[in-house]
């Protein structure tokens, strides 16, 4: 009974009264909207009187809201517990043995490459996540109106540790000493600045293995 036009009048109550962001609620909503509606008018009501009463059945647009912000919370679990589960991994059998490799190698390297050499790689390593966001930005995942958008918002989240821990390496000798330039912490400890070499190049794969996740809204059973 509803033509496209009053499809796309309901989908513009659920964007504006309601905001509406994300397509996979939207499109869920709309097919209730719609049934409800249809529904009443079946009954004889034109459609205003029955979207208008469809609308105040699904809750309005503080209901609606309520039902975006548990999918937003059911999603950002989701990412939440899969990024843990992709770190766990690379401690678990049998890609604890590439884990080791990764570590095994980046040791070896440092005592060829020597200190000052390993430190510039870990200060890459660093900033590495915030790589990947800036490729994300550049393909506008910060745009999208699914759960890509809450994936990068995630990420971004996650990427800024890293970061903030390498710029209190870069300040904390400032505060240690008097030096006008003094020595970076990490320069002059090269087995810790191993250590976290090896460890961000870890975190940037689960990045990389999560920036390919898909995900949806699963309800509780």
């Amino acid at each position: 009974m509803l033509t496209p036009h009053h499809l796309t009048l309901l989908r513009q109550d659920l964007r504006t009264l309601a905001h509406i962001e994300y397509q996979e609620v939207e499109n869920e909503l709309l097919d209730h909207y719609a049934m409800l509606t249809e529904q009443k008018m079946e009954t004889g009501q034109v459609f205003e009187y029955a979207s208008a009463n469809a609308w105040k059945e699904l809750g309005e647009g503080i209901g609606l809201q309520q039902i975006q912000e548990e999918f937003i919370k059911n999603i950002r679990k989701q990412i939440s517990s899969r990024h843990l589960e992709i770190l766990k991994s690379y401690f678990r059998w049998p890609t604890v043995i590439g884990t080791l490799f990764i570590c095994g190698l980046v040791y070896q390297l440092s005592t060829v490459l020597g200190p000052k050499t390993i430190y510039i790689v870990t200060q890459f390593l660093f900033l590495s996540p915030g790589l990947i966001l800036i490729y994300a930005l550049v393909r506008k995942e910060h745009r999208h109106t699914d759960t890509r958008k809450l994936a990068w918002q995630y990420m971004n989240s996650r990427a800024n540790i890293p970061t903030a821990f390498l710029q209190f390496n870069n300040m904390l000798p400032f505060f240690l000493n008097n030096e006008d330039k003094p020595t970076p912490f990490l320069l002059m400890h090269p087995s810790i600045s191993t250590g976290l070499a090896c460890v961000l190049l870890i975190y940037t794969l689960t990045f990389m293995e999560l920036y390919r996740e898909n995900f949806s809204y699963k309800t509780a059973h």
